[in-house]
């Protein structure tokens, strides 16, 4: 348990959830489910958590996006270069 000293907004009880899970090498993807007791600043705090943890997964999927088009280029050229001394 831990105290804390400031308002208890969903924006600080996100970076207090944040971090104990730093402390504990706890990635947010690996968060499965929150028991709450439904109090607005919970749930605000919940969104916030489930909006980053979204970001996270769409930015992880773009950087592979982006590997496979570096592959692809690299192919292609590959191909062009061969075809070219031929």
């Amino acid at each position: 348990m831990i105290q804390l000293h400031h308002s208890h907004t969903g924006i600080y009880i996100k970076e207090k959830i944040i971090n104990i899970l730093q402390d504990y090498d706890i990635e947010l993807d690996q968060i499965f489910s929150i028991t709450s007791d439904n109090g607005k600043n919970m749930i605000k705090a919940i969104e916030i958590l489930n909006d980053e943890t979204e970001e996270s997964q769409e930015s992880q999927e773009s950087l592979l996006d982006d590997e496979k088009t570096e592959d692809d280029l690299m192919e292609k050229l590959c191909v062009f270069s061969y075809a070219y001394l031929m």
